[in-house]
């Protein structure tokens, strides 16, 4: 009878044990993924997205911090830019340059889109439609490459349009 008592002893520690062991690892674990997050975001970069999905293309664009510019002509040549070398981005499957692009056309749209005042108002809405729409399709699992260059083409010819009213 000794003998079962001794072994249910060391059967029950070892079990606590292994409880112990177990909960250490999920500690660890847990307090591993969730890292102290910094407050501060640069212009352009996405403001709160939590990984949920969005309900319209406008929301993804109200997520972005507009761009500090100090010179209006600058930023829209700098817009213009980004415009046009997005396509390639898209085209060549780099994710990442296509991203940082696309937030970075936001950011600086949300800046200028203020000083475009007097600009047609459907110009402007289509530009924000169209940023809209690449911002939701560069965070999509799969692209859609065609849709993206669209909705580039559509964001130069509209910018192209609105550029005048920035530099009167």
């Amino acid at each position: 009878m000794k003998m079962i008592i001794i072994h249910m002893e060391f059967g029950g520690c070892g079990t606590i044990r292994y409880i112990m062991l177990m909960m250490l690892v999920v500690f660890l674990l847990t307090g591993c993924s969730a890292g102290a997050s910094d407050t501060k975001t640069e212009p352009g970069a996405v403001v709160a997205d939590g990984g949920a999905q969005t309900d319209s293309k406008q929301d993804r664009l109200a997520l972005i911090e507009a761009a500090q510019i100090d010179d209006v002509l600058l930023a829209a040549e700098e817009l213009s830019g980004l415009i046009k070398t997005f396509k390639s981005a898209v085209e060549s499957d780099d994710r990442d340059e296509a991203v940082r692009q696309a937030e970075r056309m936001a950011a600086l749209w949300k800046s200028l889109s203020e000083k475009a005042a007097s600009a047609q108002p459907e110009k402007l809405q289509q530009i924000e439609a169209d940023l809209g729409g690449v911002l939701e399709e560069v965070a999509a699992s799969e692209w859609d490459k065609t849709r993206l260059i669209d909705l580039d083409y559509s964001l130069y010819q509209g910018f192209r349009d609105v550029k005048p009213a920035l530099t009167n």
